[in-house]
């Protein structure tokens, strides 16, 4: 009888550690915030898990790579959309879009920079994919930038980011325990 169970028991914490492996390998892992991502959601430190299998959506965070370094950003266009950044306010397809998630750092920057300093220096999609003729992001292409925009390591410095860059999108906070949940993206 003490033998059945402990081989039944045995079995069953092998089942669970396959299936943790299991969909930490194909469903979702975590990352650590680096100070050069953090903002006012994601904190310098933070433990987030990156789920694999979802589709990125407008205002997500996600984990990307370019030329074998991961980085962090949010989702500001997507496939059909077309992109204008001037005088610190952003057209998506030719209508001002709010980026109420940036209020916070834009003003504590500009609070303390030189008059007539901007947070978000002025670009288009075409100066971003360096091609004058393009316009409107093609099916499975994002651009992505931080929220700090004084970080420029993201879309424009990297050009248009391919889904096939995607590592995940960010939805869920590990650590720190007192903020342990979902990650509000705005």
């Amino acid at each position: 009888m003490v033998k059945r169970d402990f081989i039944r028991n045995l079995i069953i914490a092998l089942i669970i550690i396959l299936a943790a492996l299991l969909l930490r390998i194909f469903v979702f892992s975590t990352v650590r915030i680096a100070e050069s991502s953090a903002n006012s959601y994601l904190h310098q430190g933070d433990l987030v898990t990156i789920n694999k299998n979802v589709t990125p959506q407008y205002k997500d965070f996600v984990l990307y790579t370019v030329d074998g370094n991961d980085y962090v950003g949010r989702i500001v266009a997507e496939a059909g959309d077309s992109v204008t950044y001037m005088d610190d306010i952003f057209y998506l397809n030719n209508a001002v879009a709010a980026q109420n998630y940036i209020e916070e750092e834009k003003t504590a920057y500009l609070e303390s920079a030189p008059a007539g300093s901007l947070f978000t220096e002025d670009f288009t999609l075409a100066t971003i994919a360096k091609d004058d003729q393009k316009t409107v992001l093609a099916n499975k292409e994002y651009l992505i930038l931080n929220d700090n925009r004084r970080n420029t390591k993201d879309s424009r410095e990297f050009g248009i980011i391919k889904s096939s860059q995607i590592k995940g999108v960010i939805r869920f906070r590990v650590l720190p325990l007192n903020q342990f949940g979902f990650i509000d993206v705005e």
